[in-house]
């Protein structure tokens, strides 16, 4: 039997951290099952009043729900600058914290920095963002859940006109699991050398 030493405690309680963090993160779950986008195009159409839907976005996102895996995705949004700075300001405010509270986040922010290709006919976009989802079922939840009109109405007047599209990954050099391993390796590698010197920690 190994004795639980302080370096193994050490290394086992980041370790469970890390574990609890990955499940949490996700990215690899249930499909939505039929009854579910039932449900939530149910709530969409009760929050359009009986129109196309929410956002007007009615049919391609039922369609996209009845074909989801379950995976993670990655909306690329092509945006205008916000028609109503105020209002963008207070948008973020309210899809952060409802991102970060379903492990989702901003993954690429950026702005043109000059014009190069552009075929006739297509819109000049004045920044583009990538925004990760831990599931559609999350995102479902945001745009159907209790702050949904907030969410729809602060949207509307802060973007003048947009593009949004999913996405799965095919090849990334950023992950986010990566970066967090690595924090937690170094965390543990820093409270190692602190608590060396006490003999508590080396029984």
């Amino acid at each position: 039997m190994h004795h639980l030493s302080g370096p193994r405690i050490l290394a086992a309680t980041l370790v469970l951290f890390y574990a609890v963090f990955w499940v949490w993160y996700g990215g690899a779950g249930k499909p939505l099952s039929a009854a579910e986008v039932d449900r939530y195009m149910a709530r969409l159409d009760a929050l359009a009043g009986g129109t196309q839907g929410a956002l007007g976005l009615r049919a391609p996102l039922e369609a996209w729900a009845r074909a989801d895996d379950g995976r993670e995705f990655f909306m690329v949004n092509l945006v205008d600058d916000p028609a109503d700075m105020a209002a963008a300001e207070a948008y973020n405010r309210v899809i952060l914290p409802a991102l970060f509270a379903r492990a989702g986040h901003p993954v690429f922010l950026s702005r043109p920095i000059a014009r190069f290709i552009e075929p006739a006919g297509l819109d000049a976009w004045d920044f583009v963002a990538i925004v990760r989802y831990r599931s559609m079922r999350d995102m479902l939840d945001m745009i159907t859940g209790p702050d949904a009109e907030k969410i729809r109405h602060l949207k509307e007047a802060s973007v003048s006109k947009t593009h949004v599209f999913p996405t799965h990954i095919g090849f990334s050099l950023i992950s986010v699991r990566f970066l967090v391993a690595f924090v937690f390796a170094a965390l543990g590698l820093a409270l190692h050398f602190m608590f060396r010197p006490f003999g508590w920690y080396a029984r």
